[in-house]
């Protein structure tokens, strides 16, 4: 898991910015029942679950951020913290160094422009906590 926290309400405890990685021998019990679940969602359905989600809320339009050729970012229904996003790709990758050169530019600027809605948002440097995983 890489996680990156921005700001000492959210655990920050360097002024520059950085992020971490975790790694263990075993997945944490939440990761391991998304794991399962989205495993098991590809083999009865033959695509990825968040692929489909992703294709479904560019559709309707209602909880849609932003989107780049390469991306969406979106508030997921199950959201439960305040400003919560989820940014997805839009072809099925499983681990960063997939991505082709075109996607690593598009998640950058994405990532720059959610980042920047964030703290324009309150005309401050936005505290958040971000994982990828």
């Amino acid at each position: 898991q890489i996680f990156e926290n921005k700001g000492a309400m959210m655990g920050c405890s360097n002024p520059h910015p950085h992020c971490q990685i975790w790694a263990s021998n075993f997945l944490p019990n939440e990761a391991r029942t998304e794991d399962w679940t989205q495993r098991e969602y590809l083999e009865r359905h033959g695509t990825p679950m968040l692929l489909e989600y992703g294709r479904l809320e560019e559709e309707r339009k209602e909880r849609l951020v932003l989107s780049n050729d390469h991306w969406l970012v979106l508030v997921p229904y199950w959201a439960v913290w305040p400003f919560q996003t989820l940014l997805l790709p839009r072809r099925h990758v499983t681990r960063l160094q997939d991505l082709n050169s075109a996607e690593r530019d598009g998640l950058a600027s994405i990532m720059k422009r959610l980042l920047s809605k964030y703290d324009n948002l309150f005309e401050i440097s936005f505290p958040y906590s971000m994982g990828w995983h």
